[in-house]
Parts: C-alpha cells; sequence; structure tokens
C-alpha cells in the first residue's frame, strides 16, 4: 500500500508541476497562481486515475495467487 501511495504523490507531483510551468509561460504567474487550485484538482484526478489501476491490478495478482493456493 505504501508504494501505491508513494507513487499517487509522485505522479500527482510530476502532473502538476509541468502544468504549472506551462501555465505560467503561456500566462505569466499571476495567472498560474490564481490556477494552480484547478491544476492541482486536475493533476489529483489523473494521479487517482493510475492508483486505481494499479490497485486493481495488485487486486487481480492477489486473487490469482489465492486461487492458485487453493487448487489441490
Amino acid at each position: 500500500m505504501k508504494k501505491l501511495y508513494l507513487t499517487f504523490i509522485f505522479t500527482q507531483l510530476g502532473l502538476t508541476t509541468p502544468m504549472f510551468i506551462m501555465w505560467w509561460l503561456v500566462g505569466g504567474i499571476e495567472n498560474a497562481r490564481e490556477m494552480l487550485f484547478v491544476i492541482s484538482v486536475l493533476a489529483s484526478a489523473m494521479a487517482g486515475n493510475v492508483l486505481m489501476a494499479d490497485a486493481y491490478e495488485k487486486g487481480l495478482q492477489a486473487r490469482h495467487i489465492v486461487k492458485n493456493k487453493s487448487e489441490p
């Protein structure tokens, strides 16, 4: 679980930083600061999607392992 959480945090940071920099280059620092909330929410949604996909994959792997152990 800790690995999934760290993946989420680093994915969010990795998405927020380039979006903020691009907005800063296009609209200036004042507009970028104003849009930081929107950028953070968008990055969180995208990082959450990655997190849920990883959690689903780990769940499938765990189910497969348990299923193989219960078979004679």
